[in-house]
């Protein structure tokens, strides 16, 4: 190799770990900017399973397909620490508890439990939830057919018990 060829491949080589460098200085500084955790209170009075109903056998499918994004309560894996995953986890529980949060469901209305009770099996039944990302980790929170079945069927029932509960 000649001096020029060797100029040459110093010069890419510097540039190459001078990017490197930037890209690992930006992710590690991206890990100090962290969505606030989601680590209410487990039970209480309010809380779904609670104030409704559910068999436990229902109540096991819902805490464990459900309840990480439409909670005060999540369950946090070890990369639910490290951002960008971190920041996506945030997005999806905050969406999902604008959409239904079953922390507060003693304190919602007739109107708003029954639309919510419709929805749930819409959405299970749909394929819709629990959603795909959640599921490409979380293998065990996908619903089966029965399961489905259970959820609507009891949901159904719940959406008539709360429409004639205090006429």
């Amino acid at each position: 190799m000649d001096e020029k060829s060797i100029g040459k491949t110093n010069g890419i080589m510097r540039r190459t770990y001078l990017i490197l460098g930037l890209i690992l200085a930006v992710v590690l500084l991206m890990q100090f900017i962290r969505p606030e955790k989601n680590l209410g209170e487990i039970e209480t009075q309010e809380d779904f399973l609670q104030a409704s109903g559910v068999p436990d056998t229902l109540a096991r499918i819902f805490l464990n397909s459900c309840y990480d994004c439409h909670s005060n309560n999540t369950r946090y894996p070890w990369y639910g620490n490290i951002a960008p995953a971190s920041w996506i986890m945030g997005r999806h529980i905050r969406e999902g508890k604008a959409h239904l949060n079953f922390s507060s469901w003693g304190i919602m209305d007739k109107a708003q439990k029954i639309s919510r009770l419709d929805k749930i099996c819409e959405e299970c039944s749909g394929g819709d939830m629990p959603l795909k990302s959640y599921l490409l980790i979380h293998r065990s929170a996908g619903l089966g057919p029965h399961e489905i079945e259970a959820i609507c069927t009891w949901s159904e029932q719940e959406a008539r018990a709360v429409m004639s509960a205090g006429e």
